[in-house]
């Protein structure tokens, strides 16, 4: 009797730890009890780069609503650096760049998971894709223009002047001396209102069921009625196909 007692409380004692062993895979794959999400992080992208953050709420446990946000740099892709041949000391400068610009996207999408993790220790494939507002931002180039010079170092006057490509002085680089300071002109800011998509893969790779830690990866299109002017010299375009790999950090609760 007291063997049969024995075994039928072991057998009870494997069946709860079976029974706990058996949950544990969608508690950890699905994670039923996190509602939440947010996590934020920095974005490289073809033309550019910055920071993006992410609000998730789960819809069901593969599925998540979200929003998306970022603030990029936008570069062209003609623009590259070059010194005043003339001058050793002079710093390489953007010839031919009227504004330096920026994109804020502001989004709403879906997440869904392709490959639940399995383990602690595995990866979490997702697929995300958003469809939002874009607010382009351009601010206007500022350069150290050369006055009077004799072509050395010895004798020059400078001065800091936004950068116009109609006048004269502006039209050649050996009257250009260097950049002018780059906060110069945030007040002078112009907006380009426009629309984005995204699409891309998502892997999350935290060790830590409450935290989050991705890797994003895909491509978006960002769509600007006109186009924005940041060269002087080449087309300016309105659409941007852009490739980018984005780091998070963040919680879910």
């Amino acid at each position: 009797m007291h063997r049969i007692l024995a075994f039928i409380c072991f057998l009870l004692f494997a069946l709860q730890v079976d029974a706990q062993d058996s949950l544990r895979p969608t508690e950890e794959g699905v994670q039923i009890l996190f509602r939440n999400e947010a996590e934020g992080g920095l974005t490289l992208h073809s033309n550019g780069f910055g920071i993006s953050f992410k609000r998730g709420w789960h819809k069901t446990g593969y599925k998540k609503k979200m929003l998306d946000m970022d603030l990029v740099s936008l570069r062209h892709p003609k623009q590259y650096k070059q010194p005043n041949p003339y001058y050793p000391d002079s710093r390489p400068f953007f010839y031919g760049k009227l504004n330096y610009a920026y994109m804020l996207r502001a989004g709403y999408g879906m997440q869904n998971v392709l490959f639940g993790k399995g383990e602690r220790s595995g990866v979490e494939v997702r697929f995300n894709y958003y469809f939002g507002v874009n607010l382009g931002m351009t601010k206007p180039v500022y350069l150290e223009v050369l006055l009077d010079s004799q072509f050395d170092s010895l004798f020059k006057v400078v001065e800091v002047q936004q950068y116009n490509p109609d006048d004269p002085l502006h039209q050649s680089v050996e009257n250009i001396y260097g950049p002018g300071p780059y906060f110069k002109g945030f007040d002078q800011m112009k907006f380009h209102p426009g629309v984005y998509a995204k699409f891309a893969l998502s892997f999350e790779y935290s060790m830590w069921q409450q935290k989050v830690t991705a890797l994003e990866t895909g491509v978006t299109l960002d769509y600007f009625p006109k186009a924005i002017p940041i060269m002087a010299y080449n087309k300016n375009d309105n659409l941007y196909v852009n490739f980018f790999i984005t780091l998070l950090w963040g919680a879910k609760w």
